[in-house]
């Protein structure tokens, strides 16, 4: 990677997290502040109505206790209703349950009822009031609270009211006689549920709030939403509403977050609860987050402008110096870096144009040296090999011993030329299989005519002929067998050459076996051609470790010399190459190096 896109990236790495963190960092600012504003927002809202409310429900309580000490209403209970006062009384109660009703928007009705439950008095907007019906107000509670006002939950009326049932909700009191403290009857004011929700106000469009009045049971007995009139809130919320009184918090479903207020009533255990989705009050936080975006986005693209800007002025000279750098590593020693400044890269391309002008002039110099060196290489070794000269100096002994017929000096001549024939084979490292077999050929040729009691077998696979393998790669192991283990032997010594195609671990390599009847060798001395020290090594173990490391540089640890032996029946060498032929179109097989 060019160090300009390092710089870029590393500039990047640095600028990016920090704008991150800021951009970050605001946002959770603006939005634990817009948080709080709608929290806030929540509290004073729900602090209003619940003052409207308490306002209400005191004026109501007002409104009861005029009536328990209304006169008329006192004198009605008392009387049997026979006499002609009791009758003027009674049109004076049902004027002021008229005028009750008329005081209040919020007062739908009125009922009065005699201790005994025999006598009800109502306003005109109630029909088919029984005494079964005022069943559902508590009579027990009413006893209990002693002339105190006592709130009756929502309840479906079960007379009718405008000629309809409708939700009401009621305050009611026990009428005592003010001469003498006995009970006489009870009062009920009711109020219409629907038109109390109505003081919850409206929200914003697009806002959907839920305004609930609760008892202690978590029972919705009010509500802006008429569908949730007599269910129960969540045990969640409940747990949440009940811990922490007049105060806002954050519910979070799973689903949907939404912020819960609650407050108590001043005169029930009732509580008001506002619950409004967190979103529908923080609708402008995504103009603020917009913003926030931009700006981060707009710091970024700025910060990567003036990256790129300075790291192409920084890196420009260096660029210069590597082109000249690269075009000096390709072979151009002509080539020089501009120097532009005097700063640190100003300074390394002044150097290195120095450089490079004595590099160029120890090339020159190098090149001359090693030109005459080489050329001194080749004369001694050309003077230390001769090949020709001997090749001709054997072919005129053989010439002589033909001319006074000993033909067999002229055969061990001939197999003796040809011997260092193949063993130098003009340099080539790779000889056919079948080349290394005359050249076995022509050496025991030579040793049968030394060791008249030494016979040889060379069987190999016409399938490997043209196998290619190293030169001089099995003469040495032959020599071994015949110095070693059949030079001693006086009468049938054979030395047996084998080599075939064997398959290992699936797949086809080169066997050459070699094997003779000699004395053959125990464990320690088997053991001791491989673990001897450099210099403890006699000539045969230097010559089979030789052979070993050669084919195991050339093909790996996987091949390579294994020998077994037993006393008195000889040595059998086994060596592994890999199976490759050459290039006179023989087909090949699959060959794999360990």
């Amino acid at each position: 990677m060019p160090i300009r896109k390092k710089i870029q990236i590393i500039n990047i790495l640095i600028i990016l997290p920090s704008i991150l963190f800021l951009t970050i960092t605001l946002y959770n600012m603006t939005l634990n502040q817009v948080m709080e504003r709608a929290l806030r927002s929540s509290d004073h809202k729900l602090e209003l109505i619940t003052n409207t409310i308490n306002t209400l429900f005191n004026n109501i309580e007002n409104y009861s206790k005029l009536a328990i000490i209304n006169k008329p209403y006192q004198s009605v209970l008392n009387s049997d209703g026979t006499d002609p006062q009791s009758l003027e009384d009674i049109q004076l109660m049902y004027v002021g349950l008229t005028s009750l009703v008329e005081s209040s928007p919020y007062i739908d009705s009125v009922v009065i009822q005699s201790i005994q439950g025999n006598k009800t008095y109502y306003t005109n907007n109630l029909t088919n009031v029984t005494e079964n019906n005022l069943s559902i107000y508590p009579g027990e509670q009413l006893i209990k609270a002693k002339g105190s006002a006592v709130w009756i939950e929502t309840f479906q009326s079960p007379f009718l009211v405008n000629a309809q049932h409708i939700n009401l909700l009621a305050v009611g009191r026990r009428i005592i006689n003010i001469s003498n403290g006995i009970p006489l009857g009870y009062i009920y004011i009711n109020m219409d549920e629907s038109k109390l929700s109505k003081l919850y106000g409206n929200d914003e469009e697009g806002i959907s709030s839920k305004l609930m009045i609760i008892n202690t049971n978590g029972t919705i007995i009010s509500s802006n939403d008429p569908g949730l009139l007599q269910t129960t809130l969540d045990t969640e919320k409940l747990q949440m509403i009940f811990s922490n009184d007049n105060s806002s918090q954050i519910f979070d479903n799973g689903k949907e977050q939404t912020i819960i207020s609650s407050k108590v009533l001043s005169k029930k255990d009732w509580r008001i609860v506002y619950e409004v989705p967190s979103k529908a009050l923080m609708k402008d936080q995504w103009k603020i987050t917009l913003f926030i975006l931009g700006y981060g986005a707009l710091g970024l693209l700025f910060a990567l402008v003036l990256s790129i800007v300075f790291s192409n002025w920084i890196t420009k000279p260096i660029v210069r110096l590597s082109r000249a750098m690269m075009a000096v590593g390709n072979g151009k020693l002509d080539t020089r870096s501009p120097i532009t400044s005097k700063d640190e890269v100003g300074q390394l391309a002044y150097k290195f144009n120095d450089m490079v002008g004595e590099i160029q002039g120890l090339m020159d110099t190098v090149n001359q040296e090693e030109k005459q060196k080489r050329s001194l290489e080749l004369r001694l070794m050309y003077s230390q090999i001769k090949p020709h000269f001997l090749y001709n100096t054997l072919e005129t002994i053989r010439s002589m011993a033909l001319m006074t017929k000993a033909h067999d000096i002229s055969k061990v001549v001939k197999a003796l030329g040809d011997f260092y024939r193949m063993s130098l084979n003009k340099g080539q490292e790779l000889i056919p299989v079948i080349q290394e077999k005359k050249h076995l050929e022509s050496y025991l040729y030579i040793q049968t005519i030394r060791y008249s009691h030494i016979d040889y077998i060379i069987d190999f696979d016409s399938q490997i002929e043209n196998c290619r393998i190293p030169n001089m790669l099995l003469q040495p192991l032959v020599e071994n067998s015949i110095q070693h283990g059949l030079r001693e032997k006086q009468t049938g010594a054979l030395c047996e050459i084998s080599g075939f195609i064997e398959t290992k671990d699936s797949v086809d390599v080169v066997c050459f076996v070699i094997k003779d009847n000699g004395k053959g060798m125990n464990e320690e001395l088997l053991a001791n051609i491989w673990h001897r020290e450099q210099n403890q090594l006699d000539l045969s173990s230097f010559g089979i470790r030789n052979i070993q490391e050669r084919i195991q540089l050339r093909y790996g640890p996987g091949y390579g010399i294994s020998i077994s032996s037993v006393i008195g029946s000889g040595v059998e060498v086994q060596l592994r190459i890999p199976l490759a032929f050459d290039k006179k179109g023989i087909p090949e097989r699959s060959v794999k190096s360990s």
